[in-house]
Order: C-alpha cells, then structure tokens, then sequence
C-alpha cells in the first residue's frame, strides 16, 4: 500500500521537464503522489499526453518549432503546440524548453534575443520570428525616432 502525499505543481512539472519523456506513473511513483495529480499538471501546463513506445523526437529545434505551429495569412504563425499554465507557447526539443517566441526569434535573425521579446505586429500570440522584436531592436528603433 502507498502513501499519497502533497506535492505541488512545480515539484512535478520539475520532475516531467528533467526527462525526455516520462509517464504520470513513473512521476507519481518518484514523488509519492497519484498519476491523477501528475496527469493534471501536465494538462494544465499543455504538455503533451504521454503515449508509449518510441516517437520521433525532433532532430532540430527548427523541426520542432516548425512542427507546431502553422502559417497564417498576413505573415503571421499560429501556435498549435502545448504551452504553459500561464498560456505561454512552450518549445521542446530533447530536454530543453524555451518559450516559441524566443526559439522563433534565435531561427529567424540568426542570434540570441537580448532581453524580453515584444511583438512588432497586432496579433494575439503571433509567433513568426519576423514579428518578434527584442531589446536592441527597441531601442535603435528609438534612437532612430529621436533625430
């Protein structure tokens, strides 16, 4: 007979992030808590369902990024893969995770993003890394505007 005890949702999230791929099972058991628990967390931050066997991983974090999401008129790129709790887009590829908008920048301009990324466009979550603007980009955009 096991003991279910408390645990909190980043103890978890924790555990599921520190592997490629792990089942609610095996999480559960590592922290003394019920696959229900773990299933919820991974449903609330937007990780995907945990399926047996071998998958496909991504060989890149361009195919990763690329596999989900999907262009849209305009210019503009969709986001259909998970994301955070706080609906953030979420990129994962072996295990790293970086949110879409910073892995769509560092694909798009060839470079880091220095500081936080803001969109140049009006859609809601757009992630093309063309519409991604960081904070050297800001402020020659604002050295620009004062001569």
């Amino acid at each position: 007979m096991s003991t279910i005890v408390e645990v909190s949702d980043e103890q978890i999230l924790r555990v599921l992030l520190a592997q490629d791929d792990v089942s609610n099972a095996a999480v559960a058991a590592e922290l003394g808590c019920g696959w229900r628990r773990v299933d919820e967390v991974r449903k609330r931050v937007g990780l995907p369902v945990y399926m047996r066997g071998r998958r496909a991983a991504y060989s890149s974090w361009a195919e990763a990024f690329t596999e989900q999401s999907e262009p849209v008129e305009g210019g503009h790129r969709r986001w259909t893969g998970p994301r955070e709790k706080s609906g953030t887009p979420v990129v994962r590829h072996r295990t790293s995770i970086q949110t879409a908008y910073r892995v769509a920048f560092r694909l798009h301009h060839g470079r880091e993003p220095q500081g936080n990324l803001t969109r140049s466009c009006e859609i809601p979550g757009c992630v093309a890394g063309e519409h991604q603007r960081d904070r050297v980009m800001r402020e020659a955009q604002k050295a620009g505007e004062a001569q």
